[in-house]
């Protein structure tokens, strides 16, 4: 099998595009063998569909059916740079996404040939709530930032001190029975503003991705629910820094937009 595919670095956050189509049913078996590492390599991947609603140019078709704010970022550019966007010009690319109910917008700078940078605007979360979870007989109280697609569990950086990232993998896999097939465990420290996100999706994978734009929007919609007003925050992730905005009226988070920057890095053929 031959699968054309777009390989985007959207903050290190590494990213299929498969052109290629591939039936909804083999998708995930697909984009598994893609991302291994001997294969294409990648954190995720999503494939390129054609959108149902004309007022999208195309539909992203996430690997496991989930929403992903940096593949979004990476179609946009990639459609983008389709367009020969001038370099300092800015463009606006609309999208039908996996996981999210409403059209996805998303604003592209061109930065350099091969660069952009993005902001998304991210579906907002169904529910932001304290669970109680309970690791090594020891119950643990955290907030869980629920969206469609993908549910984010917070976890303060010092909870589980220098064993942070093998307690956050025994932690995933303990407590993926009770939380959706896709979700993530940030560990976040809001001093530093920092964040490492691990993401789970099903038993297909377990990585700690370089820059999260599901985990981001998580910490801004957290964030702005807690203090009650608008906020923004640039994080720390492994791959760069990616910014969240997220607004807060009546009660409740209105409105979150994610800014990051994306590479494309490579475009060509995968065999299978």
């Amino acid at each position: 099998m031959e699968v054309k595919f777009i390989k985007a670095s959207p903050t290190e956050n590494m990213t299929l595009l498969i052109e290629t189509p591939v039936a909804r049913e083999k998708q995930l078996a697909v984009a598994e063998r893609l991302i291994a590492y001997g294969s294409v390599y990648a954190e995720q991947a999503g494939y390129i569909e054609e959108a149902e609603n004309p007022a999208a140019e195309k539909r992203l078709q996430m690997m496991a059916g989930e929403f992903c704010g940096n593949a979004s970022l990476s179609l946009a550019a990639w459609l983008a740079k389709k367009k020969n966007l001038p370099i300092g010009e800015k463009t606006e690319i609309t999208l039908e996404v996996s996981g999210a109910e409403e059209l996805v917008r998303c604003e592209m700078k061109r930065e350099a040939e091969h660069r952009f940078l993005g902001r998304v605007a991210m579906p907002l979360p169904q529910c932001i709530e304290k669970r109680a979870f309970t690791l090594d007989g020891e119950r643990i109280e955290l907030t869980a930032v629920v969206f469609a697609g993908i549910t984010h569990i917070l976890v303060s950086a010092s909870l589980w001190g220098e064993n942070a990232a093998k307690k956050a993998e025994h932690a995933a896999r303990v407590w993926a029975k009770e939380l959706p097939p896709v979700f993530g465990l940030l560990l976040f420290d809001e001093k530093e503003k920092s964040l490492k996100p691990l993401v789970a999706v099903g038993d297909v994978s377990l990585i700690w991705e370089r820059g999260c734009g599901s985990g981001t929007s998580a910490v801004g919609a957290y964030l702005a629910a807690r203090e009650k007003k608008d906020v923004t925050v640039s994080l720390k992730q492994p791959g760069g820094v990616m910014r969240a905005t997220a607004s807060y009226q009546n009660g409740a988070v209105t409105k979150i937009e994610i800014t990051g920057s994306v590479a494309i890095v490579a475009e060509g053929t995968a065999y299978l």
